[in-house]
C-alpha cells in the first residue's frame, strides 16, 4: 500500500485555490448592497490583484516573490485568507511542498474556508505528511478529510488512514480501516484488490497477531481462492493453533490434509508423502495410494521417489489384507459405544464411500464414548464431499472451541467456494 500523492494531490491543490484567489477582483464589480463585508484595504487590494494577475499568467515565480510582502501588509482575516490562497497556488506550482503545508494550516483553521474546501485542505495536508513519513502527524488530518465527507479521486481515504495507523503502531486500528475500505468498495459493488487482504494478514502475522491473522486469511481466500491462498492459510491455522497450546495430532493433522487435498492446494512431493504417511499411520491404506496417485498424475510426484514409492507399495499390500467392512459395520452397531462405529466410518472415508462414512459417524455419535469434535468434522467432511452443503454447514457450525472448530470455519469457506 503506498501514499496516494501523486496526481490526485496536484489536481486537489490546484483546484483548491482559483475561486478564492479571484474574490478582491470580483468584489470590485459588485454593487454596494451585494457585495459580500470584506475587511480589504485599498493598499492590500491593489497589491493582491498584482500577484492576482501574475497567477493568472502562469508566472508563479514572481507572485511567489512578492507574497512575504503582501502577507506583511495583512491585517485583517480576510486578508489573510487570500494571502493563503495566493501561496497554495504559487506553493503547488512550484512543487514547494514546504509553502503549500503552510498554506493548507492557514486555511484549514481560517473561518472562511467552506466545508467542501476544508475536507480537501485536510487531505492534502495529511497526504503530504505521509509522503514525508510522519504517519501519527498525518492521522488528523486524514481522519477529519474522511469526517468532512471528502473522496480523493483514484485513491482510498481508508485504506491511507489505515497505512498511517500501522505505520505509527496501531495495528489493530490500523487493520480496522482494511476492514472499512473493503467494506466501502463492497458497499459500492466492487471488489477490493487481494493486496488490502495480504496486506493486513502481512501486518496482524508480523505483530504476533497469528489468530486474527488466520481469520484474514480465511477472509482473503473466501475473496481470492487459489491453491497457493489455501495451503498458506492452513499452515498458520496449524502454527497459531500450536501457540495457542492446540495439540496438533495425526488425525487433526490429517483432516488438514484433507481441505488441502479438496482445494487443490497440495502443493510438492513433500506434500504427497506427508499425506500418504498421516494416512497410512491412522490405517487408511485406501486414501494413501490414491493420493500419491494422484500426485503421479499432477507431475508432483516423481517416479523415481524411493520414500513414495514404499508408502505406495505398503499401501497396496494393506489395501489387499483388509477384508469386507461389512462384516465391522454389523459389529459397530451392536457395540455398546460408538469406537468401533467410528472407525469404520473412518474406513469408509478413507475409501471415499462418503454415505456410508456418514451414516456410522452418526451412529457413532448417538452411542457416544467418542470425540465427538473429532467425529462431527468427519461427518461434516463426508458430506461436504457428498456435495451435501447445507447440511454439511449445519455439522461444522456445531463444533465450538478450540482447533478443529477453526478448521471447520475453513471447511466451510470451501462449500461456499465450491458451490
Amino acid at each position: 500500500m503506498k501514499s496516494v500523492s501523486k496526481a490526485a494531490l496536484a489536481a486537489a491543490v490546484l483546484l483548491a485555490a482559483p475561486a478564492a484567489v479571484s474574490i478582491p477582483a470580483a468584489a470590485q464589480k459588485k454593487d454596494a448592497e451585494q457585495a459580500p463585508k470584506l475587511k480589504i484595504s485599498d493598499a492590500f487590494r491593489k497589491a493582491a490583484i498584482e500577484v492576482e494577475n501574475l497567477i493568472k499568467a502562469k508566472d508563479f515565480q514572481g507572485a511567489a516573490a512578492k507574497l512575504d510582502a503582501l502577507d506583511a501588509m495583512a491585517t485583517a482575516e480576510d486578508e489573510r485568507f487570500y494571502v493563503a490562497n495566493f501561496r497554495l497556488t504559487t506553493a503547488a506550482n512550484l512543487k514547494d511542498d514546504a509553502g503549500t503545508i503552510r498554506a493548507l494550516d492557514l486555511l484549514i483553521a481560517h473561518p472562511r474556508t467552506e466545508p467542501a474546501d476544508a475536507g480537501r485542505f485536510n487531505y492534502v495536508r495529511g497526504d503530504l505528511t505521509l509522503k514525508q513519513k510522519k504517519y501519527a502527524e498525518a492521522l488528523p488530518f486524514l481522519i477529519k478529510a474522511r469526517d468532512l465527507g471528502y473522496v480523493p479521486n483514484g485513491g482510498n481515504l481508508n485504506l491511507q488512514i489505515a497505512q498511517a495507523q500501522l505505520d505509527s503502531g496501531q495495528l489493530d486500528a490500523g487493520v480496522a480501516s482494511i476492514d472499512a475500505a473493503i467494506k466501502a468498495e463492497e458497499a459500492a459493488g466492487r471488489k477490493a484488490p487481494e493486496t488490502w487482504y495480504k496486506f493486513a494478514v502481512d501486518r496482524l502475522y508480523r505483530g504476533g497477531k497469528k489468530a486474527a491473522a488466520t481469520e484474514w486469511l480465511g477472509r482473503q481466500i473466501a475473496a481470492y481462492p487459489s491453491p497457493a491462498g489455501w495451503r498458506t492459510a492452513l499452515y498458520v491455522y496449524m502454527e497459531q493453533a500450536r501457540e495457542k497450546g492446540a495439540t496438533i495430532d495425526a488425525d487433526l493433522q490429517l483432516d488438514v490434509m484433507r481441505l488441502m487435498r479438496a482445494s487443490k492446494a497440495l502443493g510438492g512431493e513433500a506434500d504427497y508423502q506427508e499425506y500418504a504417511d498421516l494416512a497410512l499411520r491412522r490405517g487408511l491404506p485406501w486414501e494413501a495410494k490414491a493420493v500419491i496417485e494422484e500426485g503421479r498424475a499432477a507431475g508432483k510426484v516423481q517416479a523415481s521417489n524411493v520414500a513414495t514409492n514404499e508408502l505406495y507399495r505398503s499401501a497396496t499390500v494393506r489395501e489387499k489384507a483388509e477384508g469386507s467392512l461389512a462384516g465391522e459395520e454389523k459389529s459397530a452397531a451392536a457395540a455398546a459405544n460408538g469406537t468401533a462405529a467410528k472407525n469404520v466410518a473412518d474406513a469408509y472415508l478413507g475409501s471415499r464411500n462418503f454415505a456410508k462414512a456418514a451414516e456410522l459417524y452418526r451412529i457413532a455419535l448417538q452411542k457416544g464414548g467418542v470425540d465427538a469434535a473429532l467425529v462431527n468434522s468427519r461427518l461434516g467432511i463426508a458430506l461436504a464431499m457428498q456435495g451435501q452443503k447445507a447440511e454439511a454447514k449445519t455439522v461444522f457450525q456445531g463444533i465450538n472451541g478450540g482447533a478443529r472448530a477453526e478448521l471447520a470455519r475453513f471447511w466451510t469457506i470451501w462449500l461456499d467456494q465450491a458451490a
